[in-house]
């Protein structure tokens, strides 16, 4: 065989035996969003559902974490071609994976809030995923940012939010022990801040009017071992909020679109996930969004956050 032509097949071998070692890990990409109403609230111009599917379709999303899901569940799973499981009336998960295990704590916390399943990603990457709501009120809008840090956390406190992520955080006890073996996703519309927003840095802006708040949802479920997969992917508030509400309350005490906040949040916990990006899109309900190469009447009054996950599968215990 002439020299060069050997060094030649060789070359191509050592690359083509390159490429495989360097395979890419697997990516899962996650969905948390509030549709309102079932995605058909009466204010909308027009049935609001084929925009929450187009939506749905356009982001490509493998787990979808839905609240106020409110009977659409089956229209939805038959038009994206993902799974489903109906925790309760309010939340639902939607999965392109095999759905394993449906979860529930009944006994701790009422599947209205919380519950969750376990989906095998790829054949073989079992990961639990739960999806929650935790109580609108005391309205989060309405925080007495004027009033000193302790007395803001106590009228944060007078609902039942706190209450809420404790009891879960116990619940899904096992899940975090084993958060290395089986990975943890928990993503939701929580109603409250986070403290990695409201800081010293952010404090007069966003309608924060200067304080700086260690929100008690937020940082239970950090000193949980969770992960805000939005704010790791990008740190800083004052570059990238990332809002998912936008409807405020003017100087008037009339509701608008004054205020941006970001209460729609997807955390992890667990070494075998990486995320390598995340964004929220949000819109005013009734108006058009631009997603992708569409223009969508956009459903909700809420934004919904994308999380991609890539998968270190060479780390699977």
């Amino acid at each position: 065989m002439n020299r060069f032509v050997y060094i030649f097949i060789l070359t191509i071998a050592i690359n083509l035996f390159s490429c495989t070692e360097k395979q890419k890990n697997p990516e899962l990409k996650v969905m948390v969003w509030n549709i309102w109403h079932g995605g058909n609230d009466e204010s909308l111009p027009a049935d609001g559902r084929p925009s929450v599917i187009e939506v749905i379709k356009s982001s490509k999303a493998d787990v979808v974490l839905m609240i106020e899901t409110y009977g659409s569940a089956p229209l939805i799973s038959d038009s994206t071609d993902l799974d489903y499981h109906l925790i309760s009336s309010n939340l639902s998960i939607y999965s392109r994976f095999p759905i394993t295990k449906q979860l529930a704590f009944r006994d701790s916390i009422s599947t209205f809030n919380f519950g969750g399943v376990e989906i095998l990603a790829f054949d073989s990457i079992p990961i639990a995923v739960f999806d929650t709501w935790l109580h609108y009120l005391p309205d989060t809008r309405l925080a007495p940012t004027h009033l000193p840090e302790d007395s803001i956390l106590a009228w944060e406190n007078k609902g039942s939010r706190d209450n809420e992520v404790f009891k879960i955080i116990n619940s899904i006890d096992e899940y975090l022990k084993n958060s290395e073996s089986v990975p943890v996703i928990l993503g939701g519309d929580l109603n409250s801040h986070s403290h990695l927003d409201w800081t010293s840095a952010a404090k007069d802006t966003f309608n924060h009017k200067g304080a700086v708040v260690n929100w008690t949802v937020s940082k239970a479920l950090t000193g949980a071992g969770f992960t805000d997969s939005f704010r790791e992917i990008n740190p800083d508030p004052l570059k990238m909020l990332g809002k998912t509400w936008i409807s405020g309350i003017d100087e008037n005490g009339d509701f608008g679109y004054s205020k941006e906040d970001r209460i729609d949040y997807i955390y992890y916990k667990g070494g075998l996930l990486k995320p390598i990006c995340s964004e929220s899109y949000v819109c005013p309900p009734g108006e058009t969004l631009k997603f992708g190469n569409k223009k969508i009447m956009y459903p909700s009054d809420h934004g919904f956050v994308l999380t991609t996950f890539e998968i270190d599968v060479k780390n699977k215990k």
